[in-house]
């Protein structure tokens, strides 16, 4: 009996900490990591999620790209990266497949004023006339300069 109870509880804890779907963002409860201010706005920002199963939230793109530019996880760690999708919040992209429209009639958190999307059709309508398309690449190198 006391064995059975073991392994129900190892494999439960195996299950959930090597797990790799996104978590929710939570108002009120989820802080970024970066900046540490609460999750106001949830169709911002992203999370990166490591190979052991450690989840880093971020309130903006911003803080997300500041994360990664200090080398606090290797780039060999990260399971995956993803951005929110912002027309369906707490739905998570792959920074890899997300279209971002910066712009900034946005107004995102920290002022990354980008917001990710599934669809290159969703980002033309998101754009505007003053805005613009990017890809993540492209995205990090806008951030960096």
């Amino acid at each position: 009996m006391k064995s059975t109870f073991s392994i129900i509880i190892f494999s439960l804890f195996l299950f959930t900490s090597c797990s790799s779907q996104p978590q929710p963002f939570v108002i009120g409860k989820d802080d970024c990591h970066v900046c540490k201010m609460g999750m106001a706005d949830i169709k911002y920002g992203g999370e990166i999620i490591t190979k052991k199963g450690k989840y880093f939230k971020f309130d903006d793109m911003r803080c997300m790209n500041n994360f990664i530019k200090s080398k606090t996880i290797e780039e060999k760690d990260i399971a995956k990266t993803l951005t929110m999708n912002f027309n369906k919040p707490n739905e998570f992209i792959d920074v890899s497949s997300a279209w971002f429209v910066v712009s900034q009639e946005l107004r995102s958190p920290m002022g990354s004023n980008a917001a990710g999307l599934a669809t290159m059709e969703e980002a033309e309508k998101l754009k505007g006339s003053a805005g613009q398309i990017l890809r993540w690449a492209d995205l990090l190198e806008k951030e960096n300069k």
